[in-house]
């Protein structure tokens, strides 16, 4: 099981809540990036592989990373967001390749909430120095990118089936989310009635949240909107969180 995104959607909780489970062993390192990136190393600094991508490593080291000494029914996960990412095209028919039966869950969430948070985090870390209205209203930047949800997910479409992957709001993982676990333990093949104490934990997406202005957000929502359309069509879903 792959947890493949979104970034800034929640996936430290997603991640955290399906290791809670007995039945199922995650990757002790969240973002093992690994079927990202090139063929040989990119770099000198194996600490720092992961940014680019960690597919040069093969096959037994990513098996390492997926908690080898667990029971052999328990279901093996990682969570790495960069799989979605627009700049790696490779990753779904490396994975398919790889792992063809996977269970892939993917988080969303409201696409201008999201694309703020991923600015903020980029201001935190020194790489983004635009304001926040110049940054998000690019269209060729990243924000618009990673929150076109279902053009990101048509790649992944073309190499597995629709039922192999869960699509969570996590609007819906914040306020019901009982439920919301119980439908992601459900998609992995897991008892979906267990419970524990840390599914009580708040998701995080991001700390020092960011409120774009009603006029960014409109605009932004022009820049996803025929996207957002798309995603309700193919899910059945009208994610009625995300209408103001």
């Amino acid at each position: 099981m792959i947890v493949i995104g979104a970034m800034k959607c929640g996936t430290s909780a997603a991640h955290a809540y399906l290791d809670a489970h007995p039945c199922i062993a995650m990757s002790s390192t969240k973002e093992l990036n690994f079927f990202n990136g090139p063929e040989t190393a990119p770099g000198a600094d194996p600490d720092q592989w992961w940014r680019t991508g960690q597919w040069h490593r093969g096959l037994d080291w990513y098996a390492a990373q997926l908690a080898p000494d667990a029971s052999p029914d328990v279901v093996r996960g990682e969570s790495s967001p960069a799989y979605t990412s627009p700049t790696s095209p490779e990753v779904p028919a490396r994975m398919a390749t790889v792992v063809p039966d996977v269970r892939l869950v993917y988080l969303v969430r409201d696409p201008v909430e999201r694309a703020a948070s991923q600015w903020a985090h980029h201001r935190r870390d020194g790489a983004e120095p635009r304001p926040l209205e110049e940054a998000l209203l690019d269209p060729g930047s990243q924000y618009v990118a990673r929150s076109r949800y279902c053009e990101r997910l048509r790649p992944f479409l073309a190499h597995f089936a629709l039922e192999q992957v869960h699509v969570v709001v996590a609007e819906r993982l914040a306020h019901d989310r009982d439920a919301e676990i119980a439908r992601l333990y459900a998609h992995v093949g897991v008892d979906d009635r267990w419970r524990d104490s840390r599914h009580r934990e708040r998701v995080h997406v991001g700390d020092g949240r960011v409120a774009p202005d009603a006029t960014v957000r409109a605009a932004f929502e022009e820049l996803v909107g025929d996207d957002v359309d798309a995603l309700r069509e193919l899910l059945r879903d009208d994610l009625r969180e995300w209408q103001r």
